[in-house]
């Protein structure tokens, strides 16, 4: 990770200097999201498509492709984000079919020339030989690429060592010919397992990520007239303050998930249909105190509005905590485990507004409407995985009697 050769890291020691942030061994370079320029559009709106969980290998599946092309055409985003498993390292076992399960999306994106941001997930590096680093700079090859390397944190216990690399933000000016800055995004790792065998669990975001964090946010805050940039953050696992921001409730409630021996169901301010929660959320072990670090520190610099994430599949959801929500968004994958709700969120922030969001998500099913031949993909991509079920459960049937 030492020997980072992409761009973004080259402009950072040239134009910033090899600055050490409390331990953090690759100081952070928004120069190439500055570059970018992300801004409000002529109608005074920034649109971002969030796509969470593409989670697939080399053997992208032709509905995946057509449905990432087709919710770029038609959501018409400013802005695309990809928050973590953006590939299933644990299927790509080699570089090459890692590489080329990245060049199945970002191909797509290139041609489409939208502008694209991304962070890791648990399963990106995830038993593949192809490193973060090597990823990173991948994706720095795309002209439609706005992240960078950033922060590169590390945490070891034992001989257990976790990266977190890809921690950066992305400016958001008031417009194409403006060099204001009026709203900021976090794009952020949240690692992939604790290193800790106390603890065991996902991961978090380590001390280094946030004290680059704090400086940051200070930074922006006191270009801005002392006051916070308003700014919203991706990453993939989900924080543990989900707990104390769900309700508690007795055992046997319909709908509710169970962590930890208690029950809990989304609060009743949260409207049920277009918000669900069809498994229990998966963030760093509850019990593991440093996993509240990152949005305990959002909270002290009030900047943060809503932190996006993935990771859970099958859930999407919008829950308020102390002033940040906390929004889950739907898996895409067609590879790994899903359902019905499948598919991509929206946010859209107004420059008239920039204390709030809306936000949207669209099923695969919603956006492959008056589509034919998407719609085709989907209903035969549904059939055969029906086949496929029934001949695996046949088996595990059968491999059961013969156990006994």
């Amino acid at each position: 990770m030492k020997h980072q050769k992409s761009l973004c890291v080259l402009l950072s020691v040239v134009l910033l200097g090899a600055v050490a942030v409390c331990g953090v061994r690759a100081a952070v370079d928004v120069s190439a999201p500055e570059r970018a320029h992300v801004c409000f559009n002529d109608e005074g709106t920034l649109k971002i498509l969030q796509i969470s969980d593409i989670q697939d290998d080399a053997a992208f599946p032709a509905v995946g492709r057509a449905l990432l092309r087709t919710s770029v055409e038609k959501i018409a985003p400013d802005l695309i984000i990809l928050t973590g498993d953006n590939i299933a390292g644990y299927s790509c076992k080699t570089k090459l079919l890692a590489k080329s399960a990245i060049k199945q999306y970002m191909d797509i994106f290139e041609s489409l020339g939208v502008p694209v941001a991304m962070v890791f997930g648990n399963h990106d590096d995830d038993d593949t030989p192809y490193t973060k680093a090597e990823q990173i700079e991948q994706y720095m090859s795309y002209r439609c690429f706005v992240g960078c390397a950033g922060v590169e944190a590390t945490k070891t216990v034992g001989d257990k060592t976790t990266t977190n690399l890809g921690t950066y933000n992305i400016p958001v000016f008031a417009s194409k010919d403006s060099d204001e800055i009026v709203y900021n995004i976090w794009c952020v790792d949240s690692g992939n397992y604790n290193p800790d065998p106390a603890y065991g669990g996902y991961g978090y975001v380590l001390p280094e990520q946030l004290a680059w964090y704090v400086e940051k946010s200070n930074e922006l805050k006191e270009a801005n007239g002392g006051e916070p940039v308003p700014s919203i953050a991706f990453q993939h696992i989900v924080p543990p303050q989900i707990f104390d921001a769900l309700t508690e409730v007795e055992a046997g409630a319909e709908g509710a998930v169970e962590y930890g021996g208690r029950y809990y169901m989304l609060p009743e301010s949260v409207d049920r249909n277009t918000n669900w929660m069809a498994e229990t959320p998966c963030p760093p072990n509850y019990g593991f105190a440093e996993g509240f670090n990152e949005v305990n520190t959002m909270l002290a610099q009030g900047d943060v509005k809503a932190v996006f994430f993935g990771h859970d599949h099958i859930n999407s959801y919008v829950v308020p905590y102390h002033g940040i929500d906390l929004v889950s968004s739907p898996g895409f994958t067609f590879q790994s485990y899903n359902d019905d709700h499948r598919g991509v969120r929206t946010i859209t922030i107004s420059k008239d507004d920039l204390s709030t969001y809306s936000t949207e998500t669209f099923t695969a099913y919603e956006l492959f409407e008056g589509d034919n031949y998407g719609s085709f993909l989907l209903k035969a991509y549904n059939f055969f995985d029906k086949i496929a079920d029934f001949f695996e459960n046949l088996w595990n049937s059968i491999r059961d009697v013969f156990k006994k």
